[in-house]
């Protein structure tokens, strides 16, 4: 009968002492302590009054097992086995069972903004796993599989069936151990770190410089970089200041991280972002959750 069935950690404190031949080793393994292992093993031998160890003296030697523990040791591991076989089974059924959705970005929204946010999401939503895929150019949501994409538009314009998340604001952001106090004069000190940008000039230094009444040719040490993470990252190491934009870098600024030198300047982003949802990802509704989520994080909903 089951009822019968002594408890299992006894069993596994048992099992422990036979395979380590001490119990202090076995305690240690268990993660106990060695007088609880003990008495679970006596309770053990209390229960089916039998002797299943024969123990070291005096602290030497080697803790051994009786003919009647062998016996036992034998059903306990095959059990043990069996057990631990059916609960790793379970677990790869469930994680199968989980629908897998996906959400894409390009880098800079995908590492700086929709990271910390997805991953608050998924902490609140287990039942679902969420993958993020940084993809720089429009994708097909179709072909690459996406529930989700968050992409730019041109500020104003909302593409016929997206979702307005947010606009971006630009202004200079360096780190505090600069000690910049807001004067102008202080850019040409420093190393001014530039994005690759295209057509908006709100994120380019000479319009920077123009604006805080040095000049557009001010002779100024302007660093490139490839894409806005470079830029941030090396602004956050204190390598010179940057364009930042909110609310992308919103976690640095309340962090302390970065700071804005000149407070009270800012120019609007030549580009909204914006969500756009698969057809037919609506009778999922999980990627309806996602949706109101991320739209709750900038106020949008």
């Amino acid at each position: 009968m089951n009822d019968r069935i002594p408890p299992l950690a006894a069993l596994r404190a048992f099992a422990a002492v036979a395979r380590h031949g001490n119990f202090a080793r076995a305690a240690a393994a268990l993660h106990v302590s060695t007088s609880a292992v003990s008495h679970q093993v006596l309770g053990l031998e209390a229960s089916l009054g039998a002797k299943l160890l024969t123990r070291a003296r005096n602290g030497s030697g080697r803790t051994v097992v009786t003919s009647q523990g062998e016996a036992l040791l034998a059903a306990v591991d095959a059990a043990f086995a069996q057990l631990g076989a059916a609960c790793e089974q379970v677990r790869t059924q469930a994680a199968r069972s989980r629908p897998v959705l996906a959400i894409s970005a390009n880098g800079s929204i995908a590492s700086l903004w929709l990271a910390p946010r997805l991953a608050a999401f998924a902490a609140q939503h287990p039942s679902v796993q969420w993958q993020m895929r940084a993809i720089e150019a429009t994708p097909d949501m179709m072909r690459e599989g996406l529930d989700l994409a968050v992409l730019r538009a041109r500020r104003g314009v909302v593409p016929e069936g997206d979702r307005f998340l947010f606009s971006e604001t630009v202004f200079p952001v360096c780190s505090p151990s600069l000690g910049l106090d807001g004067d102008p004069a202080a850019l040409l000190r420093h190393n001014l770190l530039q994005e690759e940008v295209g057509s908006s000039p709100e994120k380019e230094w000479p319009t920077w410089l123009d604006l805080l009444g040095l000049g557009r040719r001010a002779r100024a040490n302007v660093v490139h970089f490839d894409t806005f993470n470079a830029v941030i990252g090396a602004a956050i190491a204190g390598a010179g200041i940057a364009l930042g934009r909110t609310p992308l870098i919103d976690l640095e600024l309340a962090s302390g991280r970065l700071v804005r030198p000149f407070a009270d300047r800012a120019l609007p982003g030549s580009w909204d972002v914006v969500l756009r949802r698969r057809p037919g990802a609506e009778r999922d509704t999980h990627v309806g959750q996602l949706e109101r989520f991320l739209m709750g994080e900038t106020g949008s909903a």
